[in-house]
């Protein structure tokens, strides 16, 4: 009785099965370069709720008061006026007393200031990512504003009062863009997201209703700005959930205040 032999395996060449696409080699590269989001974990509130219908109806009094006075000479500082800067004054204080409401009721909390900024940088690369995705999200932002006010019909201009003209007026203009850009991201997409998230279970609903409440906050420039505005904080609040970080949207916020402010003289 003859035992026959098993023939040596033959290597196996590689398949097309076996071989990564281009768009997951592309996809993966991206990962490396970016970074993958943070696991989804529905978080705790970071205040009351009876801390979050105040600071809703401070938003709402901040843009019933600048509607009604949006006359422009009607703001101190206004378009009548000689300078601006009692105005930027004025602004850098109402962002910073915003930020100060928020962390009075994360304190109430046990919680820090530091809460709102998300997850912190471990890396150089964490910080070049963030970078980054600030400036994509600024050329995105910037195109979708221009892309609206080309199909929108041309709207009165009612922030001329806003725009600096003088050295000085300019120097302070970035100051007030930073802090903006700072305070309104730890505010809107630091504080008011992730509590809306919290309080109400859903994330999309929290980043859309948070955009909303920013619109509706900027309506005293008009209800076209106030879209765009609003598509803004939509941007920003998807950022903001995916990096688990206010730190791209804020650079990209204080940019794009920036940039409208300069370009717009």
């Amino acid at each position: 009785m003859t035992r026959e032999l098993n023939p040596t395996p033959t290597p196996r060449s590689a398949s097309s099965a076996d071989t990564p696409s281009v768009p997951a080699t592309v996809a993966a590269a991206l990962r490396t370069v970016v970074g993958a989001p943070p696991t989804a974990a529905e978080p705790q509130p970071l205040a009351s709720r009876r801390h979050t219908f105040r600071f809703l109806l401070i938003v709402a009094g901040i843009a019933a008061v600048s509607l009604l006075r949006r006359g422009g000479a009607a703001f101190p500082g206004g378009a009548a006026a000689t300078s601006r800067l009692p105005l930027y004054v004025s602004l850098l204080a109402l962002e910073l007393g915003l930020v100060w409401f928020v962390v009075i009721g994360l304190r109430k909390q046990g919680r820090a200031a530091i809460d709102l900024v998300g997850r912190r940088w471990r890396s150089p690369l964490d910080a070049g990512r963030d970078v980054l995705l600030a400036a994509g999200t600024v050329v995105m932002l910037r195109g979708v504003s221009l892309a609206l006010q080309w199909m929108l019909a041309p709207a009165p201009a009612r922030t001329a009062f806003l725009l600096p003209r003088q050295p000085a007026e300019i120097l302070l203009w970035v100051v007030v863009s930073i802090a903006a850009g700072c305070c309104e991201e730890a505010v809107f997409r630091g504080y008011l997201q992730p509590q809306l998230w919290a309080l109400g279970g859903s994330l999309p609903l929290a980043v859309a209703a948070q955009a909303l409440i920013f619109g509706v906050a900027h309506l005293y420039q008009g209800w076209r700005p106030a879209l765009v505005t609003a598509i803004y904080g939509l941007g920003f609040g998807l950022l903001a959930a995916w990096r688990r970080s206010i730190v791209p949207g804020a650079i990209a916020h204080a940019l794009i205040d920036v940039i409208g402010g300069l370009a717009g003289r």
